[in-house]
């Protein structure tokens, strides 16, 4: 079986069209905007408070600069201010901005939790989209880039979206009101300085476009960095037994040197546009206070309006200027994040899929002409057939890269063979709903899997309703009960997801017990002894013989001295079934497996007692 692939230098990272997860052609687009505004617009109510408070709140903004020039006009020329009016005026202002203050509150409030439930929407879509993925997706994915979606992008998301729906509810309100208010002061000023404003916009578009790509770099290393770290920090004790940290430091400062080189590219761009329109602005206050008398025969009063209110006309465009970085994170990330929600899902079950009865099923399996191959060019398993009666033990044997994992593989339905098929109890597995199949095997696999929970709830994740004495009933048989017993709550004491203090063996004991308290008719064991003592092993081996009996088992074993009482040792190599028998069989007949079986009992005689 592949592994999943590395994001290490010279490793593939392919989602399951063959294309590299990531390293999409992206663009700055506006189907992407839609989309994400239709996520946020799921939340009609907030949105709809938060425009509203927009709207009341900028109103107040535009209205209050007109007061402040009537001011301005109520106290020029000597001995001829007017303190009752300027008074009125002033308790007007002060009431303007203080219920624009509260409201503008309101308003990032409400924009704050829209931003916060798409965000959730979103992890909501990407997991149920990346739990319906086939294997091969997981096969050639990086886990730590995949968590720097669900996690750093749709964080990025976020403060975009935030950002950008607090600048396009209040910008809109705000350049209308003061566009209206510029025309009925003087329509020809406004003339005037529109162009400046024109200006602006292109400039700032012109820096955007052309800086989307640093920030689509940025968010690619970002997800680099953090697959290395996830890689590093899981694979601490084979670094340190190997001697590698001088290796996994070069890498991870070659990354975080490309990181940090394509930030500062990001970040440098994004701060071009803010200068640059402020600079276009100011031309527009040399206009207003040259022309504003001459051309526009505004007072002292109203042309200190007039350049509050071009400020406040232009502030929008500066605003979505500040904010760049954070919006071209956001479209980066929504890219990659969109990029997993719209890949293609496992192919469904049929529409007359039948979901087998667990209770009923017999366990009689047949793989019939069955080929199979990961890649196209590499064919691995070829024109491969087997019986397994009800109730057989099928010990599956060879080197390694034979196939055997792939025929489990394949048993289960994690992928599907390109010719043959395969049938239990007569019936193409095909035709059977993928979790009705699942639920027919008990699984055990060489590399342990635990949760965040209790001991008990670890065990019983494959049959939630079973009984503490069910737990206890298959903890007893696989010598398990022992430290569950010994640990501070026993079987309610919470471990964590990599087990914790638990040993590789007694993490081990706790999936055979785990596939024990499902009790399902069929097994499949991967090197499921793999992990623990000899001693340990003879005692599961005579729990699994009693978890076995009338139910047909699949066991996968580099270790011969676990197979020798199967009913058929199963002998594959290069994806074939050379030879098949029982242990005694195979030894008479002088083939490949007795040169196997003499490899690890070499010096001690074919007929030596493995156990002794």
């Amino acid at each position: 079986m592949p592994q999943a692939n590395s994001i290490l230098p010279g490793m593939n990272n392919l989602a399951p069209d063959g294309k590299r997860l990531g390293q999409r052609k992206a663009r700055f687009s506006l189907p992407i905007l839609k989309r994400i505004l239709g996520i946020a617009g799921k939340q009609r109510r907030l949105v709809t408070a938060a425009m509203l408070f927009a709207a009341i709140g900028c109103t107040f903004d535009v209205i209050a600069p007109y007061y402040m020039g009537r001011a301005i006009d109520r106290m020029t020329g000597k001995n001829r201010v007017d303190f009752s009016g300027i008074a009125t005026i002033i308790a007007a202002l002060l009431c303007f901005y203080l219920l624009s203050s509260l409201l503008s509150f309101l308003m990032n409030y409400f924009a704050g939790i829209v931003a916060a439930r798409t965000a959730a929407s979103l992890r909501e879509d990407g997991f149920a989209r990346v739990n319906q993925m086939p294997i091969s997706f997981f096969d050639g994915t990086s886990h730590g880039d995949m968590l720097s979606r669900f996690i750093n992008d749709i964080d990025a998301i976020a403060d975009g979206l935030l950002q950008g729906l607090v600048q396009l509810i209040s910008g809109t309100v705000t350049v209308a009101g003061t566009l209206i208010f510029m025309f009925v002061m003087s329509w020809k000023m406004t003339l005037i300085v529109l162009p400046t404003a024109g200006l602006t916009f292109f400039l700032a578009s012109a820096i955007v476009r052309r800086t989307g790509k640093y920030f689509r770099s940025q968010q690619k290393s970002i997800g680099e960095l953090d697959g290395l770290v996830e890689e590093m920090f899981s694979g601490q004790r084979e670094m340190k037994a190997f001697g590698r940290e001088d290796e996994a430091q070069k890498e991870f400062d070659a990354l975080n040197e490309e990181l940090q080189i394509v930030g500062q590219k990001a970040q440098f761009a994004s701060s071009l546009p803010n200068p640059s329109t402020r600079f276009v602005n100011n031309i527009a206050y040399i206009l207003i206070g040259v022309f504003g008398y001459i051309a526009g025969g505004l007072s002292v009063g109203r042309i200190s309006s007039f350049i509050t209110y071009w400020n406040a006309f232009s502030r929008p465009l500066n605003d979505v200027t500040n904010i760049t970085s954070q919006i071209m994170a956001a479209f980066a990330s929504a890219e990659r994040v969109f990029s997993v929600i719209d890949m293609p899902e496992e192919e469904p079950d049929r529409e007359d899929a039948i979901t087998p009865d667990k209770d009923r099923v017999k366990g009689e399996v047949e793989f019939r002409n069955v080929a199979f191959s990961y890649l196209p060019t590499r064919p691995l398993i070829r024109d491969f057939s087997l019986l397994a009666p009800p109730g057989s033990r099928i010990a599956v044997v060879g080197p390694t890269g034979a196939g055997k994992t792939t025929l489990m593989n394949l048993l289960m339905r994690f992928y599907d063979p390109q010719e043959g098929s395969i049938l239990i109890d007569g019936v193409d597995t095909r035709s059977m709903t993928r979790d009705g199949l699942r639920s027919l095997f008990g699984l055990v696999l060489q590399e342990t899997w635990l949760f965040s929970g209790t001991i008990h709830d670890n065990l019983a994740y494959g049959k939630p309703d079973a009984t503490r004495e069910e737990v206890i009933a298959a903890a007893k048989a696989v010598r398990a009960h022992g430290f569950i017993r010994r640990l501070p709550d026993g079987y309610d004491t919470v471990i964590s997801e990599d087990g914790g203090s638990l040993s590789q063996g007694q993490k081990q004991l706790l999936t055979i017990a785990r596939a024990m308290v499902a009790s399902p008719p069929m097994l499949i064991l991967d090197e499921a002894t793999s992990s623990v003592d000899t001693l340990t092993e003879l005692e599961i081996q005579n729990a699994f013989m009693v978890l076995m009996k009338n139910r047909t088992s699949f066991v996968i074993a580099h270790r011969l001295s676990t197979i020798r009482e199967a009913d058929c040792i199963l002998v594959m190599k290069d994806g074939k079934n050379i030879e098949q028998g029982t242990h005694e069989e195979l030894l008479a007949a002088h083939g490949f497996y007795e040169k196997l079986y003499a490899s690890q009992f070499a010096g001690r005689g074919l007929d030596a007692d493995p156990a002794n």
